[in-house]
């Protein structure tokens, strides 16, 4: 791996950690002293800049350090959609699929899928909004990390890398209460990562697209939010089948990798 690639790693991920544990850490303050509520608007704007950072980080990269060719890259990645249909049904069902039979087998019924109407009506704004809070995270997990390492870097290594570095970023919202995370198991939630990970890092390699990465994970995000998202259990079922997704995970890529070559 050149030296500037390395740099640019290097300031990415800073960047990343810091606006995310620095607004974090100020909203935990703001908490502990009792100043403002979670549906404040500090906190709210705090709440953005640190959920962003990865976009913003890979904004900063992009504008600060590529020149314009690369620049013209890198939206092109971005913008890329035109792949074929296959990809399309995989970043949609298959996190779907993947909550829906942890689900199953952990409560060995289907009582959590509990949809309505407005549920499902619902779906495309949810989706929507999704892109944004959580799938722009993409434009540098699989825009910069992704795309700077895959010259010189084996394909599973990226995945599991960017999924161990994308589960421990969000560490701050495991350590405030009231925040989605709280009661989340942590060891689950990076084997989680790390699978999802594994899977949209496959996608970009495979499509060049980074615009099919930001969809997957907003297709994660609005599965979750349905109620297909991977159980928060530390339950010895979940463990064991989320490491046999994953180690089946890890072998597909690097059949996809080996093909590929």
């Amino acid at each position: 791996m050149q030296k500037e690639t390395k740099i640019t790693i290097v300031i990415f991920l800073i960047a990343t950690f810091a606006l995310m544990f620095v607004s974090h850490g100020i909203i935990a303050l703001l908490f502990e002293f009792g100043v403002v509520s979670f549906e404040s608007i500090p906190v709210q704007i705090l709440g953005i800049i640190g959920g962003g950072a990865p976009a913003f980080a890979a904004l900063f990269i992009v504008y600060a350090r590529y020149s314009k060719e690369t620049q013209d890259a890198y939206w092109s990645w971005v913008f890329t959609f035109k792949v074929p249909y296959y990809w399309w049904l995989f970043i949609f069902l298959a996190p779907l699929l993947l909550g829906g039979v942890l689900h199953y087998i952990n409560e060995s019924s289907l009582a959590f899928i509990d949809l309505v109407i407005g549920d499902i009506i619902g779906i495309p704004i949810m989706f929507g909004a999704m892109i944004f809070a959580g799938g722009a995270e993409e434009l540098g997990w699989r825009g910069i990390l992704q795309k700077e390492s895959e010259p010189s870097v084996p394909l599973a290594y990226i995945g599991v890398f960017i999924g161990i570095i994308w589960g421990l970023w969000h560490l701050p919202l495991f350590l405030i209460e009231g925040f989605a995370h709280y009661d989340y198991a942590f060891s689950i939630y990076i084997l989680s990562t790390v699978i999802f990970s594994l899977w949209m890092t496959g996608v970009v390699y495979k499509t060049g697209s980074v615009g099919m990465a930001i969809l997957m994970h907003a297709a994660v995000n609005t599965a979750a939010n349905l109620g297909f998202n991977v159980p928060m259990d530390s339950t010895p079922v979940i463990y064991t089948m989320l490491i046999l997704v994953l180690i089946v995970s890890v072998v597909w890529l690097l059949r996809l990798e080996k093909r590929t070559i």
